[in-house]
């Protein structure tokens, strides 16, 4: 394989040999600093003309905003209703509790090492600076499949959530995916700033509508509700806190805490979001730590909690939502927060829940794209990706 532009003998040259082109600093002086940073992952003036370099366009506000809601989409608002109907409340509370722990040490490492070298992509050039290059190849790779696969998922699930109001069953869905694509690769396509202001305004809307959900969720407990009734914990009781899933008795219940997780793994998928986009932030060292340790407050506020007002609104064997998903019932109606609000009698919140559950499909396409893409372009600066892929425009 032919050895990339950044490969071992290039970084040896470095720490022995000063730049041929005059230094990083020399070319930031006379050319900026795009330039810069690109003279120095290239090695040499002439490659970082060629190819160009990626900008630093992703105001502290963006960051913000794409650690906090950025990667937010179908799993939270509808693949938790699927967990929660195997396993009940508890085991979805726990199951996200659990995962978000782990998440959130994972994003601490990964935060101070995307603070020390904020690069586009990051994650495959760490793997192959330090571990191995096999390493780096191997999660690039995967990593970009695993964007490709999720984008896919995501506007397909953007698609079907259309159809959910009456008017859209009519047209055929390849019209709703073809505008969405259009629409992604748009906010990709021109510069970072834009994509930047996109995830700003589709992360408002989902936080302020989980907030507002959480909110809704603790006055229908407590019997704030058009029917008054005060629902408590009632549900933790009958039908149960844990269900049995694959078994009987403790077993049962074990194993419906563990298949909890598959679902909290793919609900906290992109939140290392944050670390790929370091290498367009700017002022790095200052605003991603302080979107890392947000993080915290993200697992907090809308997973966690998120779990615990859906387990105190409705019970694991509601028929709505059982008959949903299993007809495969589009959009929101599988969703066990529609759910909560069609039996809280609020009839003017199911449309509304669907259409942030609409832009959050549409939000997290976008995020996907934009990683995918970073991916792949950090495996082509470690020579595992064909060099083409290192070609910026100018914006």
């Amino acid at each position: 394989m032919e050895k990339g532009p950044y490969d071992g003998a290039t970084a040896e040259k470095y720490s022995n040999e000063s730049p041929p082109y005059g230094g990083p600093a020399k070319v930031v002086e006379e050319k900026g600093i795009r330039l810069g940073e690109a003279a120095d992952m290239y090695g040499d003036l002439g490659s970082a003309e060629e190819y160009g370099y990626v900008s630093r366009g992703l105001k502290s506000r963006h960051i913000q905003f794409i650690a906090l809601g950025g990667t937010i989409g179908t799993g939270l608002f509808l693949g938790i209703g699927r967990a929660f109907t195997q396993a009940g409340p508890l085991s979805i509370l726990l199951g996200y509790t659990f995962t978000g722990i782990a998440v959130y040490a994972m994003m601490m490492s990964l935060g101070e090492m995307a603070t020390w070298l904020p690069l586009p992509g990051a994650i495959p050039q760490f793997c192959a600076r330090y571990v191995d290059g096999a390493m780096g190849f191997a999660v690039g790779w995967n990593n970009w499949y695993n964007s490709s696969i999720t984008l896919c998922a995501e506007i397909s699930a953007a698609s079907v959530v259309i159809q959910f109001w009456n008017g859209a069953q009519d047209i055929n869905v390849a019209a709703w995916i073809s505008l969405i694509i259009v629409l992604v690769v748009c906010l990709n396509i021109f510069a970072v700033s834009i994509y930047g202001e996109a995830e700003f305004c589709f992360a408002s809307i989902k936080i302020l509508t989980i907030v507002g959900l959480i909110i809704f969720a603790f006055i229908i407990d407590l019997g704030g509700g058009p029917t008054r009734d005060r629902l408590g914990f009632r549900y933790w009781n009958n039908p149960g806190a844990m269900k049995e899933y694959k078994g009987t008795g403790s077993t049962g219940r074990f194993l419906g805490l563990f298949s909890t997780l598959v679902n909290a793994a793919f609900s906290y998928g992109g939140v290392e979001m944050v670390a790929v986009a370091a290498g367009e932030a700017e002022n790095p060292r200052h605003n991603i730590p302080k979107a890392v340790r947000r993080v915290f407050w993200r697992i907090l506020f809308f997973y966690v909690l998120g779990s615990l007002a859906i387990g105190v609104l409705i019970p694991y064997n509601e028929p709505r939502l059982l008959g949903a998903i299993d007809s495969g019932a589009p959009g929101g109606a599988a969703s066990p927060w529609v759910i909560a609000v069609y039996r809280a009698g609020v009839p003017v919140l199911p449309s509304i829940i669907n259409a942030v559950i609409l832009t959050s499909a549409t939000s997290s396409a976008n995020a996907f794209l934009f990683t995918g893409a970073r991916y792949m372009y950090a495996l082509a600066q470690n020579g595992q990706a064909p060099r083409f892929f290192l070609k910026c425009s100018k914006r």
